[in-house]
């Protein structure tokens, strides 16, 4: 059984942004592309290089390839809410910051799912290099007040109501998965500290006081594949495939649902400056002081949209399992025609072959129908001795929910001019008034064919190259035991 999960975090579908400033960084050396704006000078994206991938699995049979295209959305940065109070106490200026985050992130990857066989039903999920793209969006609302109690005067008031915006996005090859390289990606914020506010007023004649905040943020937005769900198989390795049941169907359904995880964090360190400025005095620092903000931390499992495959594949429909030429006149040349339809939605193609009495032989070897089409095998039985003669053919097709194929094939012959002999009834021996000519029997038909007065064998001979060229004409219907 699928492990339980929690219920998906309801998405939310973030701006995209144009960035304004690219900067690379990686652990390995390597450039990433990142970028970011208004408050935020770098947005570095830390991934190491992927060196050349591997090809999928070489499968011997393959349904037509399916495009994969993942593009979610997610809540981060939500609704966190930071209120300092008034800070320091007991001082003649305090200030007092709100701070309400929010905002999101969205990934697109794109992939191909192949299904092959015959080792079993195979499905591989390859990712597209170059494909990956996270885009992060986050907004800061903060309100800034002040209270002053300086020489006997006393005066608080809000001062600043303002949003910053925080933007940037990053590429990478999918799907991250254990194994990949790189097996996550971030995207962080680093910058040096940005003014927030930068004001001053006259508080009475000949005093001045000027406040400035300065705002450094630090983020860091991480994603990394945890696996795909394939039906109730879980993928979580680079490279791992998903062995499926044959659903005996014209199509495979495959449902498939991939997984990712978030580490999210933003912190904020605030740096708020009061100064006062009396004339012929001069000007001091009442206050200046660093307050970390940790205001957000997101660890959150994102299930992307469930996915349905459909892979056409070929289906043979199977012919009877005993076919039966009855009695045949020995030295006679008898035919049965097997139809072979696809009832599938891929082209079927395989091999015949036929064992047991060398007086039964097949033609072609290879049949091949595409989907809606009857190919077939024609059976010759042409006995020269008396007796009951069976044979195996063996029908082995790309047909995934039935691969082989066995038809029992048999005979009765009898010699009409042994004692107790029968002509078969149905014309099925020499005609006495013409010994020149061999009545052959086509299940569905009844023709006849001239030959010089010669052995068995040439009549068998003349009469499959006959049959080669009927085939092409049309087919009759089999007798069916």
């Amino acid at each position: 059984m699928r492990p339980t999960r929690p219920p998906a975090v309801p998405p939310v579908a973030p701006p995209r942004v144009s960035p304004k400033r690219a900067f690379a960084r990686s652990t390995a050396g390597l450039p990433a592309a990142g970028s970011a704006r208004h408050l935020l000078p770098a947005l570095l994206v830390g991934l190491v290089a992927a060196p050349a991938r591997a090809e999928g699995p070489v499968f011997e049979h393959e349904s037509e390839p399916i495009d994969l295209i993942l593009d979610d959305s997610i809540e981060l940065f939500n609704a966190s809410e930071f209120d300092t109070g008034w800070v320091p106490a007991d001082s003649p200026l305090q200030v007092r910051f709100q701070i309400v985050s929010e905002g999101g992130a969205s990934v697109e990857m794109e992939g191909v799912a192949r299904l092959g066989w015959p080792e079993g039903l195979t499905l591989s999920l390859e990712p597209t290099p170059g494909t990956g793209e996270i885009i992060v969006d986050a907004a800061l609302s903060a309100v800034t007040s002040v209270k002053f109690n300086v020489l006997d005067y006393s005066w608080d008031s809000e001062i600043d109501r303002r949003t910053l915006d925080i933007e940037g996005e990053g590429f990478f090859d999918p799907f991250l998965l254990g194994g990949d390289i790189p097996s996550s990606v971030s995207v962080v914020f680093e910058g040096s500290r940005n003014e927030l506010i930068n004001w001053g007023f006259t508080v009475f004649t000949g005093v001045r006081a000027e406040f400035t905040v300065d705002i450094g943020p630090q983020a860091t937005t991480e994603f990394a594949g945890a696996n795909w769900y394939v039906d109730t198989e879980r993928v979580s390795v680079a490279g791992q495939t998903a062995l499926l049941e044959p659903q005996g169907a014209a199509y495979q359904l495959v449902d498939t649902e991939f997984v990712g995880d978030w580490d999210s964090r933003l912190d904020l360190v605030l740096n708020p400056v009061f100064s006062v400025c009396v004339d012929i005095v001069g000007c001091w620092d009442l206050v200046d002081i660093d307050i970390p903000i940790p205001l957000a931390a997101d660890v959150v499992e994102q299930r992307f949209p469930l996915q349905q495959l459909a892979f056409p594949l070929p289906m043979l429909n199977p012919p009877d399992a005993v076919w039966d030429f009855g009695e045949v006149e020995i030295g006679t040349v008898h035919n049965l025609q097997l139809p072979l339809e696809n009832i599938g939605q891929l082209d079927l193609e395989g091999i015949a072959t036929l064992t047991g009495s060398t007086y039964f032989t097949s033609y072609p070897t290879t049949f091949q129908a595409a989907p809606g089409v009857v190919d077939g095998v024609v059976v010759t039985f042409s006995p020269e001795a008396v007796g009951e003669f069976s044979g195996t053919l063996l029908l082995e097709s790309n047909d995934p929910n039935n691969p082989v194929v066995e038809i029992q094939i048999i005979g009765d012959a009898y010699d009409p001019a042994a004692p107790g002999g029968t002509d078969g009834g149905d014309g099925g021996g020499r005609d006495a008034a013409d010994p020149t000519v061999i009545t052959t029997e086509v299940k569905g038909c009844r023709c006849s064919s001239a030959e010089a007065p010669a052995g068995g064998l040439w009549s068998g001979l003349v009469a499959l190259l006959g049959v080669g060229l009927a085939r092409r004409r049309g087919r009759g219907a089999g007798r069916a035991r």
